[in-house]
């Protein structure tokens, strides 16, 4: 990938997470070796564009809870594209993850096992507890899989 066109990096951007959004960018392109494309998503500009359009989830701990499966499609549903949480910090070049991927594999997450220890997280907000949690925080997805020309927008 090093060499291929300039990968795309979608990040979960929370208005009341400013900062980390902005470290995580920081660290991706201080890392990286050439340029990155890093793109925040905003659930207000998705709503503009009439991208997102669900109710506002009064129970979801941040505003890209569910916005971060726009992923492969904002992506232009071509190439290898990234999503990942405001909250990472790289350490370094993202396009490591990018490299020796099966293309027969429409995504990779970290697969693992995790209960939270709180029943309250940021903000106040109650802990969900559900089978693969978290997995969703970190996705490499496959949008010239056959998988994804599945997807479409509802009119």
């Amino acid at each position: 990938m090093r060499d291929a066109q300039l990968p795309k990096i979608f990040v979960g951007y929370d208005s009341r997470e400013d900062i980390a959004w902005q470290v995580c960018r920081h660290s991706l392109l201080r890392h990286a070796d050439n340029a990155l494309n890093v793109i925040p998503l905003r659930q207000p500009a998705l709503r503009e564009l009439g991208l997102y359009t669900r109710s506002l989830d009064t129970g979801a701990s941040t505003e890209f809870s569910l916005t971060r499966f726009l992923t492969p499609y904002l992506a232009g549903l071509h190439g290898w594209v990234l999503f990942c949480d405001c909250d990472f910090l790289f350490t370094v070049d993202v396009r490591n993850v990018f490299e020796g991927l099966d293309a027969s594999k429409a995504l990779y997450c970290v697969q693992h096992e995790y209960t939270p220890a709180q029943q309250v997280k940021m903000d106040g907000k109650q802990q969900a507890v559900y089978p693969r949690k978290n997995w969703s925080s970190f996705m490499l997805f496959n949008c010239d899989h056959p998988m994804f020309a599945r997807l479409h927008l509802r009119s």
